[in-house]
């Protein structure tokens, strides 16, 4: 059976019921993934990550009104500001997104409520731990829903997206995001070598126990995410090691 973080399902099942009130019988299912189920939550720190399965385009979606809800949601708990991450998506797409074009309604942390006009498949990672690791909320179980999807696909996908972050400007944007890019590499190198998908931190601990001369820098980053973004990571010696690492990371994953 499942432990999930005590703050997490009042939390979802709340902005569910808010939702509900929005798009009515369009809301089909609601999935919670990622490191509330998963395992390596941090209380006041991890993201909530959810996918909202509806029963019409993202596009026909009344965008404003889910933006007013989402910003009502976050305002009446502030201490979520940033960590709720719900992608709206439609069952006909999902049925078909290795070749549906888009578009998604997304929050997530940084970000306003939103459409992104994303090919679906670019969200392969997720649709991946939503079958294989989500729970329902609300409607049928994921795996009814999300099509089967193979863990090569998986992997292929992990390492486009450390491919993706391991460019320079990952790092110069922000101490947050160079922690991030740090351990979700960690993260990608551990699911490829091990065929496994871990958490953070336990990637983190497993990528410094095989190359110890940079557990400092992933230690940094730990203790950046910890303070979310507001310690470590600033000055240049930890910066220019981040991206000296990000490239080896990266190499190790080409091979």
């Amino acid at each position: 059976m499942i432990a999930y973080p005590d703050e997490v399902m009042p939390l979802v099942r709340g902005l569910v019921a808010r939702v509900k009130d929005v798009v009515g019988d369009d809301l089909a299912a609601v999935y919670l993934y990622g490191s509330a189920v998963g395992g390596g939550f941090d209380p006041g720190v991890s993201d909530v990550d959810l996918v909202a399965l509806m029963r019409r385009s993202a596009a026909d979606l009344d965008v404003h009104a889910l933006g007013r809800l989402h910003r009502g949601f976050t305002a009446d708990h502030p201490e979520w500001t940033d960590r709720i991450e719900v992608a709206y998506v439609s069952a006909v797409a999902l049925a078909s997104f290795r070749t549906d074009p888009g578009p998604l309604a997304v929050i997530s942390p940084g970000e306003p409520f939103h459409l992104r006009h994303d090919p679906l498949i670019l969200w392969l990672q997720n649709w991946y731990l939503v079958r294989q690791t989500g729970i329902a909320v609300h409607g049928p179980a994921p795996i009814l829903t999300v099509p089967e999807i193979a863990w090569s696909e998986f992997e292929s996908a992990a390492a486009g997206y450390g491919a993706q972050l391991s460019s320079r400007e990952v790092v110069d944007a922000g101490p947050g995001a160079a922690a991030y890019a740090v351990l979700t590499m960690c993260r990608v190198l551990c699911t490829l070598r091990t065929g496994e998908q871990r958490s953070k931190q336990e990637a983190a601990a497993w990528t410094s126990a095989r190359m110890p001369e940079w557990a400092w820098l992933i230690k940094e980053a730990l203790a950046c995410r910890l303070s979310r973004g507001r310690e470590g990571f600033r000055d240049h010696a930890t910066t220019s090691a981040a991206s000296r690492f990000l490239q080896l990371i990266q190499g190790e994953i080409g091979r």
